[in-house]
């Protein structure tokens, strides 16, 4: 072999070169060298220069020495003698070039890096014997740990399968590992070829140089001849991986079991077709209904309501006519009188949502009554509502008086709590008598007409006119009211009047015009020994047109519930004095300490009702039987009277009620 094919030596680069007197590094400003440690200096100031060599460079760092005087390249040997088998060398790691540390993926091994017990082998065409002037590049910080442990430290690539040596690249540069002492060729080394590998003892950390063992001599092989061992390398580390990904995931799983209650829930999917109910409430904002329908949605996945809270203007045509038309609503809100007008609209209760013994036991009796058509419920309570009996506190103890209990009681408070100036009313003790500024006549008149046992399909009834008379003396002959003073409501929160009847909601209106009227409530008063109030609420009642009942009944199931009621009632409260007043017979006491909601709870359990239910704004039949009572009313005061006025009120009675069916 000729010394032309035998390839130059590239003499280490002294590290010292790069860096200018002043001691600053020549690579990049800012850089200043900071000597052996070299933690804080980026990673491509840390590859080692290489050395041209044809041995595989080994991972463990090199000690730094100085650099070594030119050398002499000396003729291999033309022949090789045959030497043993050596014995099984460690594997070598692959080649460092100058550059970038190669991109790998973190190693799995634990301890010292493959390699680092290996004395690399000298250069080919050394000189005998070790050198105190041989260049070699500065070694990096070691953990005392572990030589991996150092942060900085390049990822290892991986490694062959046992046994085998690889073969450096064509053209690459082999470099010695960091931390390595290069040792002097012995005299029989400088006689071994060039092209062979050699192989070393696994004893490591001595001074002293050991018979050096080759492991195979002339070898000619392709670069590709190891390339099926790092496919195979590279796809046995995938598998690994995967198998210790695997483990490690099943023990996280057994150890942080997911909750029980959260299990069920984990399982649910989001079925691939959406329900939407289109709610349309009146009288309550979205922000007291957002919260507790949200909660619906939650515990029935794929299921979305839609509140739309509606205006009271024309609001039980526009209703109608949506629901008759199949684009209504699913679920809504009507008054409970409304019952015989929507016969044809409104779907009856499944008994899986509610049986009827259910039913009257959740909730009072006048529910029962009312939302009930052909002997079936067709509708569910979110609330109660009636009549009760507003007193001014200061008014009552200025005439040393307690709020009355009966008719008769409060016929006589009335006329004391009356100012006069001559024939003119100055404050009012009842609002009561006439029909232009009592807002709630209708109700009060209902209410004396059943106490008194009338029948109100049959206004022309003695009872019935005795009870009309009843009501209109106190504005014609004790004349306890006046109409020339506000309207009911304004007239007792400006402290115009001591006393009126009305339902809980008017509390809110009292209030907002002067919050600082001292005022309480009672029960209605009683016309004898039998307990009867006044009933005027409002239901949820599911369309008869709608394509998923089932789900708008569980709706209504779920509102009416008692949990839901309270949460609510505590929604409703934050926007005004209080909520509005249970539906449920369990949830009475809940509010007995309030002295403006629990009067009308106590009068719950004998409250009734009939199509005088005042400020429906339905322009049906509450309305229209109002309109025949408010001109009997005004007939009778100018005169006329009382059961020729009520004849009149007797013929549109009964053609209203056929017209909507009631019997």
């Amino acid at each position: 072999m000729s010394d032309k094919s035998l390839p130059k030596p590239v003499l280490p680069r002294d590290p010292r070169a790069d860096v200018n007197h002043a001691g600053v590094d020549r690579v990049g400003v800012g850089h200043t060298n900071i000597g052996p440690d070299q933690s804080q200096m980026p990673p491509s100031a840390r590859v080692q220069a290489p050395i041209k060599s044809p041995t595989l460079g080994l991972a463990k760092p090199v000690q730094p020495v100085k650099p070594a005087q030119p050398v002499k390249l000396v003729q291999p040997a033309k022949s090789v003698q045959p030497v043993k088998p050596a014995q099984p060398a460690q594997l070598a790691q692959k080649p460092l070039t100058a550059g970038p540390p190669p991109a790998t993926g973190p190693s799995l091994t634990v301890g010292p890096p493959p390699g680092a017990d290996i004395i690399p082998p000298s250069l080919p065409g050394g000189f005998p014997g070790k050198s105190p002037q041989s260049p070699q590049p500065p070694r990096l910080p070691q953990s005392p740990q572990s030589p991996q442990s150092h942060p900085l430290q390049p990822p290892q690539p991986p490694q062959p399968p046992p046994g085998v040596i690889p073969q450096p690249p064509p053209g690459a540069i082999p470099q010695p590992p960091p931390g390595t002492t290069l040792q002097p060729p012995t005299q029989a080394q400088g006689e071994r070829k060039q092209n062979s590998f050699l192989a070393e003892s696994p004893n490591v950390g001595h001074e002293t140089n050991e018979k050096m063992k080759p492991a195979f001599a002339n070898v000619k092989a392709s670069p590709f001849k190891y390339l099926p061992y790092l496919i195979g390398g590279l796809v046995l580390i995938g598998i690994v991986g995967f198998v210790i990904n695997k483990v490690l995931g099943n023990k996280t799983n057994s150890i942080a079991p997911a909750a029980p209650e959260q299990q069920p829930a984990a399982k649910k999917s989001v079925p691939t077709e959406q329900t939407s109910l289109t709610y349309w409430g009146l009288w309550e904002p979205d922000n007291t209904v957002t919260a507790v329908l949200e909660k619906f949605e939650a515990i029935n996945p794929g299921v979305k309501v839609n509140y739309v809270m509606q205006s009271h203007k024309d609001y039980r045509e526009r209703l109608q006519t949506a629901v008759s038309s199949g684009n209504g609503p699913d679920v809504f809100r009507y008054h409970a009188s409304w019952a015989p007008m929507f016969k044809e609209e409104l779907s009856p209760m499944p008994q899986s949502i509610m049986t009827a013994a259910e039913y009257q036991q959740t909730f009072y009796q006048v529910a029962a009554k009312q939302l009930n058509v052909n002997g079936q419920i067709v509708g569910v309570p979110l609330m109660y509502e009636g009549l009760g009996l507003y007193y001014n506190k200061e008014m009552l103890t200025a005439a040393n008086s307690e709020p009355p209990s009966t008719w008769a009681e409060l016929k006589t408070l009335a006329t004391k709590l009356t100012v006069r100036s001559g024939d003119e009313v100055k404050r009012g003790g009842m609002a009561i008598g006439n029909a232009s500024n009592v807002e709630h006549f209708a109700d009060i008149l209902g209410l004396l007409m059943l106490q008194n046992g009338a029948d109100p399909k049959d206004p022309t009834s003695k009872e019935a006119q005795d009870a009309l008379a009843f009501y209109t003396n106190f504005f014609k002959e004790d004349k306890v009211w006046s109409d020339k003073l506000p309207s009911s409501t304004v007239a007792f929160a400006r402290g115009d009047v001591a006393m009126m009847l009305a339902p809980s909601w008017r509390a809110h209106e009292v209030k907002t015009i002067n919050p600082e009227l001292d005022f309480g409530i009672v029960s209605v008063p009683r016309l004898g020994d039998d307990r009867l109030a006044w009933a005027s609420f409002w239901a949820e009642g599911v369309s008869s047109k709608s394509k998923n009942k089932d789900k708008a009944w569980a709706l209504l199931k779920f509102l009416s519930s008692k949990e839901i009621q309270q949460e609510l009632y505590s929604n409703q409260s934050q926007v005004r004095s209080f909520g509005e007043i249970y539906s449920r017979t369990d949830l009475a006491d809940a509010l007995a300490g309030n002295e403006l909601v629990a009067p009308f709870l106590q009068d719950a359990p004998y409250a009734t009702g009939w199509y005088l239910s005042s400020y429906t704004h339905d322009n049906g039949i509450n309305d229209l039987l109002i309109k025949y009572y408010e001109d009997a009313i005004n007939a009778i005061l100018g005169g006329k009277p009382v059961l020729e006025a009520l004849e009149t009120v007797g013929q549109g009675t009964g053609q209203i009620l056929r017209q909507y069916g009631v019997e």
